[in-house]
């Protein structure tokens, strides 16, 4: 029979992935379904049984309620010092998918985890062109933080590192120490894995002596993984990654809101 130890941390790990997954659709508009809404509420009051028993059960957020998108006037701000922004480029947002029972559970529960999960992508059409980016952060116990922006002029691997960037910073700046991040580009994925340190030891020179493209970006990325354990892992494009089609989706959607802008 498992002890309430490992009864409690099978019930965690299944309601974080309820969550998860309850916080994508929502975050999409989609209506939480009345299953999912009872299961959600059994282990709140399963978990909360085991870490306050008098604990009043918590409520759940309206299933029918989609999250709303909240942009932030600051976002360029905060990320100044990650991204090196391009002249004309165009909205900055945040996109919260509401999980309030998560908190109040890990609350109870005492629960602390550092870890986090980065989702990136990049797209740029014409390449050079209108570009944008995205990046799905993902941590235990909290809203899915997913950010996107765009540039007029811009290339795909330069798109593809911002998301980096700014998805790796964002998790850092939430307080993760263990990062793991998963892309589609072989060109960031190589570069920050193998080609680096190469490239720092050849004072930014490739191994054709060529200067470095998009040095300063990668200064950038190599600034933030310094120190820290960060796991880089490629995955295929368009092959049906849930995350990844996300992204490639929203990165996507800011190229072309670019292109359309007012400076196009």
């Amino acid at each position: 029979m498992p002890n309430r130890t490992d009864e409690l941390s099978r019930l965690m790990q299944r309601y974080r992935r309820l969550c998860e997954a309850t916080g994508i659709a929502r975050a999409n508009g989609i209506p939480m379904a009345t299953a999912a809404q009872s299961t959600l509420a059994d282990l709140e009051r399963s978990i909360l049984s085991f870490a306050e028993p008098a604990a009043p059960m918590p409520t759940c957020p309206s299933p029918a309620a989609p999250a709303k998108p909240i942009t932030l006037a600051s976002a360029d701000a905060e990320r100044q010092s990650l991204v090196s922004r391009p002249a004309r480029s165009v909205d900055s947002s945040l996109t919260l998918a509401a999980t309030d029972s998560a908190a109040k559970v890990a609350a109870a529960s005492g629960s602390a985890n550092t870890s986090a999960i980065v989702y990136t992508d990049g797209s740029a059409e014409g390449n050079p062109g209108p570009g944008g980016y995205c990046a799905l952060v993902r941590m235990p116990d909290r809203p899915d933080r997913e950010l996107s922006g765009g540039t007029i002029h811009t290339t795909n691997n330069k798109m593809e590192l911002t998301a980096a960037i700014v998805g790796l910073g964002t998790a850092i700046d939430a307080g993760a120490t263990d990062v793991t991040v998963y892309s589609d580009s072989e060109y960031v994925i190589k570069g920050i894995t193998e080609w680096l340190p190469g490239w720092k030891r050849k004072n930014w020179q490739t191994a054709n002596g060529q200067p470095v493209k998009n040095r300063e970006l990668w200064e950038q990325l190599a600034r933030l993984v310094e120190g820290r354990p960060v796991r880089w892992h490629w995955v295929k494009g368009h092959a049906g990654h849930p995350e990844n089609e996300r992204c490639d989706q929203v990165a996507t959607a800011a190229a072309r809101r670019a292109a359309k802008s007012p400076s196009a």
